[in-house]
């Protein structure tokens, strides 16, 4: 893995599309009376009875929203790590923005996609299984 020049300030740029998307979660937290917790529920959970592997993923947002790391990972471990990542995501694209010489783009070997290819698919295999055992 190797960080080089930023090639496409695309995904960078992107974050600005995505910073207000997450003040509007922020509203929503606000006005948590239309996120009741009996309205959040999985339709293939519900229908089936078989959770799916981002199960309980609103209900880690809003335990992150309001700084409960714990809860947020024990509702859903995988969206709350992609959530903390994509914040962390979001300071960069400010950062990098505000200051062009902190702008970059990882450049990954071939191995290395293959393996990141493999982990991905480990984790959202990992967390459906944890979603069915927690529900079951």
């Amino acid at each position: 893995m190797r960080i080089g020049p930023e090639r496409d300030p695309l995904p960078r740029l992107l974050a600005f599309v995505y910073a207000p998307l997450a003040l509007a979660a922020w509203w929503l937290l606000e006005h948590r009376d239309l996120l009741a917790p009996d309205r959040l529920a999985c339709p293939l959970l519900k229908y089936t009875g078989v959770a799916c592997p981002t199960c309980g993923g609103t209900r880690a947002g809003l335990a992150l929203a309001r700084l409960r790391v714990s809860e947020a990972f024990a509702e859903n471990p995988l969206i709350a790590l992609m959530l903390i990542l994509l914040g962390l995501w979001l300071i960069y694209a400010v950062a990098a923005t505000l200051a062009p010489r902190l702008r970059g783009s990882v450049r990954l070997a071939p191995g290395e996609h293959r393996l990141l290819r493999v982990l991905a698919l480990g984790l959202v295999l990992g967390t459906w299984i944890y979603e069915i055992v927690r529900h079951a």
